[in-house]
């Protein structure tokens, strides 16, 4: 069920946009660099933050904090949750939440379209983060990933970096020092489809600018093939945000400069980015939303806890759910919101077997076609999504 959520999202998206030509979301096809100024501060790099969760200036912490959006894995059928949120009177923000195996593995997050181009990312050598983990003392249980975006698509196939988290907070400890401090080189940057290694993708290029800056907690390491971390620690999980932005090493002893932000770049609100998209991607993704609601995949994940680890029937399960909902319904709402519930869940199933039919087992054929007669001719193939 997971690929076929993928394939089909993935499907209607880039068939509609071949179809109607749709360009990317763009809103300037400037560079703009940040304004910043200095301030004195012995280190072994040149930061340049980006966005600064740690400002005594609350208009600067809340700006840094609303450029985010969530996106978990309800993209393809999970039911992890987490959100970036300000902490009132306190030097960081929150990203926060719960991750869950079931249906997908990971929790993310990402910037917003910049409404004045890209970020001016000339001259430096990767991107830093200032944090430490509060929720436990298992980093290492879980894949930490940077995500850079050089071109201004929110498609599926961007720039990651996995990062050492625990190394880089051991090392703040053996310093002394309660954040951590991570560095990722943009060399260290592959070319991504979901978690999966485009093979020979072409090296991360930042001289046209940066469109997206974002990070990922998951199961999945990347890898050609879809590769699981064994011991992955789901769950409740909390990383404290000081802040984001860029580095430039520095090859000497001399005290050098950190650099403060002065302005943080605008981003469209979330209403503005989705009003931004093309007509066709207007009409498809609301029934894509309605196709694989998050709703939906908790209730199948209720459904299949019951079922699994309780040992019920269905029909015990729904009877379940409906004694459960006459405590705040009343008994004859809670059947008709159980009676509700069943009936839409079997139209979207029959919405959904309609369209493996109609699309997605056709593109699948269609695609393996065009893999298989690339294969023959030499010419490189991405790994596909169901793999």
């Amino acid at each position: 069920m997971i690929g076929f959520r993928v394939v089909l999202l993935i499907a209607l998206v880039n068939v509609t946009a071949d179809a109607f030509s749709i360009p990317a979301l763009t809103t300037s096809s400037k560079v703009v660099k940040p304004s910043f100024h200095t301030t004195s501060s012995a280190l072994l790099a040149t930061l340049t933050p980006v966005f600064d969760f740690s400002s005594a200036d609350e208009s600067t912490k809340q700006k840094s904090v609303s450029s985010f959006e969530r996106i978990d894995d309800s993209i393809m059928g999970g039911i992890s949750l987490s959100a970036l949120k300000d902490v009132a009177n306190e030097c960081y923000a929150s990203w926060s939440g719960t991750c869950r195996t079931d249906g997908g593995g990971f929790c993310g997050m990402r910037t917003l379209p910049f409404k004045d181009g890209a970020l001016d990312a000339t001259g430096q050598d990767g991107v830093y983060l200032d944090c430490r983990l509060a929720s436990d003392d298992e980093a290492d249980r879980r894949m930490w990933k940077m995500t850079v975006r050089t071109d201004s698509s929110r498609g599926e196939m961007v720039y990651q970096a996995q990062f050492d988290l625990a190394a880089a907070i051991d090392e703040a400890k053996s310093d002394g020092e309660t954040w951590a401090r991570v560095k990722v080189l943009f060399s260290d940057f592959q070319l991504v489809r979901g978690p999966r290694l485009i093979v020979d993708g072409p090296p991360l290029n930042v001289t046209g600018g940066i469109f997206q800056i974002g990070m990922t907690m998951s199961k999945f390491k990347i890898a050609v093939n879809t590769t699981e971390l064994e011991n992955f620690r789901a769950g409740y999980f909390d990383m404290h945000l000081k802040q984001i932005g860029f580095y430039k090493e520095e090859d000497n002893d001399t005290v050098v400069k950190a650099v403060e932000v002065e302005s943080i770049p605008d981003t469209l609100t979330k209403k503005e980015a989705e009003s931004k998209r093309p007509l066709p991607l207007k009409i498809l993704l609301p029934i894509a939303k309605l196709l694989f609601s998050e709703k939906a995949n908790r209730r199948r994940s209720a459904m299949n806890i019951l079922r699994e680890k309780r040992n019920m029937t269905r029909s015990q399960a729904i009877l379940f759910g409906i004694k459960s909902r006459k405590k705040s319904l009343g008994l004859v709402q809670s059947i008709a919101k159980t009676l509700g519930i069943i009936s839409v869940d079997a139209s979207r199933t029959v919405f959904k077997t309609a369209l493996k039919f109609i699309f997605v087992y056709p593109l699948r054929l269609i695609g393996g076609v065009i893999r298989t007669i690339k294969k023959m001719l030499g010419m490189k193939v991405k790994p596909s999504m169901k793999e």
